[in-house]
């Protein structure tokens, strides 16, 4: 036998050797990155649509409009809403389940197919709330655009019986303000001295507080009663 060909015939043997071992890591480092596509693409598929097994953390429920927060928890569109109406209006509401700020609400995506009039509407909503809390200049631009929004919702807080006087340390504020440009304003058609002007819008701001309380009173009192009206019509045809 040929004393050089047992070292070739062993160079050889090794480079298959070693070319299989390089396929076998290739083809496992493709199992990995299929494997990493795949749970990325579950991860993105979770992210867009709500769990199938899960229901509203609000009202228990199957997931109407469903929105997801930055969080990434999932709630109906309509109840996420309504739970911000008892907080701040002029703050994001924080998460029912973590209490982070919830800066955006995203629904899903499925949804802007959809031309049902509730759904719309609820979608409207959702972007008005997202206006009021993106960053940014976009976001400024958007919240100007939304002084209105911000103008209704405080007003609706001002009427509110349980919260009286919520906004009262704000009201007195601008009523100093507008005392002083009052004092310095060349006219005087009140009457009562520039002295006295700063009291008098001052105690203009408790009176319009305590007036906006009355109206709350008693546009409770009148959704109750329509409310008791429509409970006892059912039971006078019994």
């Amino acid at each position: 036998m040929n004393p050089i060909s047992e070292p070739i015939t062993g160079e050889i043997s090794g480079a298959e050797e070693s070319s299989a071992d390089e396929r076998e890591t290739i083809s496992a480092g493709d199992g990995d990155s299929n494997d990493a596509s795949t749970s990325d693409e579950r991860e993105r598929k979770f992210m867009e649509n709500p769990p199938s097994d899960d229901v509203c953390p609000i009202c228990f429920g199957n997931f109407v409009v469903p929105c997801r927060a930055p969080c990434g928890h999932w709630y109906c569109g309509s109840c996420i809403l309504q739970y911000w109406n008892f907080s701040a209006a002029l703050q994001p509401c924080k998460c029912p389940m973590c209490s982070q700020r919830i800066t955006k609400l995203i629904p899903e995506a499925s949804l802007y197919q959809r031309r049902q009039s509730e759904i719309s509407k609820v979608l409207r909503s959702v972007s008005d709330y997202n206006r009021l809390f993106m960053g940014g200049i976009s976001g400024f631009v958007l919240k100007f655009l939304a002084i209105p929004l911000y103008i209704k919702r405080t007003f609706r807080e001002m009427l509110n019986p349980d919260r009286p006087g919520i906004y009262l340390h704000e009201m007195r504020i601008i009523a100093m303000f507008l005392g002083l440009i009052y004092s310095f304003a060349p006219f005087d058609f009140l009457r009562i001295g520039r002295g006295n002007i700063i009291d008098l819008f001052d105690y203009s701001a408790f009176a319009l507080s305590f007036i906006l309380y009355l109206v709350g009173l008693y546009l409770r009192w009148k959704r109750e009663r329509n409310i008791r009206g429509l409970v006892e019509m059912p039971e006078a045809h019994d």
